[in-house]
């Protein structure tokens, strides 16, 4: 899940930000786990995830629906989330453990919050990834408070100028922080830009304006 990894923020904005893959091993247990991941989509809708897409759709912030993301699920399927609300994971993991798809699960998020969801969950992490940071050519990143929104995206489809225009937009009143948000949300395909975290930095660099 590497690239959910340079996710940053403030401490206690991050604890409402977890991301979620469940993957198959491709060629070794992909074969018809397609009809696995349709019952975890569908776990994952009823508990209400912040964001959920693939690159085949898009996501739920481009108006995708739950039954066109599972429909468009290939042979070697995949699922993208995420979640505002450790609790809601927690639910999702206690359905997968107990379904016993066996499947490859990845949980990224701070890492005392994942440590304490798997001890109560009586479960052991496999192996556990951390980010070293950004190297190279730091001084062309936009500043800080700006690369903790376009991080939100790992693949980097959210453009820092988006950001500062939409943020802009919020302290002049043209649009609300949510709206901005699901704007802001609409380029990640993957689908694990969390609108919820980024309505917390809206307000947050908006009241630093004023």
């Amino acid at each position: 899940m590497t690239h959910s990894l340079h996710r940053k923020g403030k401490i206690e904005e991050l604890k409402f930000d977890y991301v979620v893959l469940v993957t198959p091993s491709v060629g070794i247990n992909h074969k018809d786990s397609k009809q696995k991941l349709l019952k975890i989509i569908d776990k994952i809708f009823e508990l209400g995830p912040n964001n959920i897409g693939s690159y085949e759709t898009g996501t739920i912030y481009s108006g995708i629906t739950s039954e066109e993301i599972k429909k468009c699920l290939t042979e070697k399927p995949r699922v993208r989330c995420c979640f505002d609300d450790k609790e809601k994971v927690k639910q999702l993991l206690q359905y997968i453990i107990k379904e016993d798809f066996g499947l490859s699960v990845t949980v990224s998020g701070l890492l005392e919050e994942i440590a304490e969801m798997a001890q109560d969950l009586s479960v052991e992490a496999h192996s556990v990834n951390l980010s070293l940071g950004v190297f190279g050519k730091t001084d062309n990143l936009p500043k800080s408070e700006i690369v903790e929104f376009v991080s939100l995206c790992g693949h980097g489809m959210v453009p820092a100028s988006l950001v500062e225009a939409l943020i802009d937009d919020v302290a002049n009143g043209r649009r609300t922080p949510d709206e901005a948000a699901r704007f802001m949300a609409k380029p990640c395909v993957c689908g694990i830009f969390n609108t919820t975290l980024a309505v917390m930095m809206i307000d947050r660099e908006c009241n630093r304006k004023k």
